[in-house]
């Protein structure tokens, strides 16, 4: 609700990758959320998206994160959701 439907997309439960968050909570049924935030700004997507530099991945040491954007969202986000998870 704070941030609007733009921003978030819903991913089917695909698995977890090489993240062990799953394996924390599963066991015992804790309620839980796992939410990423996007690093890479969107003119570098449009720029990759029409031929121009690949975006490095997380392990690359050419990886950026765009520290006006993504950054202050990410604490942002976090902050939203402890304050709504305290109301309860």
């Amino acid at each position: 609700k704070e941030f609007g439907k733009e921003q978030v997309t819903a991913k089917p439960d695909g698995g977890m990758a090489a993240e062990d968050f799953s394996f924390f909570v599963v066991e015992d049924n804790i309620p839980s959320v796992y939410w990423l935030i996007g690093g890479t700004s969107k003119e570098a997507i449009e720029a990759a998206k029409n031929g121009g530099p690949a975006i490095p991945s997380h392990h690359s040491p050419f990886f950026k994160i765009d520290p006006d954007g993504s950054i202050p969202f990410a604490v942002e986000t976090t902050v939203v959701a402890l304050l709504d998870l305290l109301k309860k």
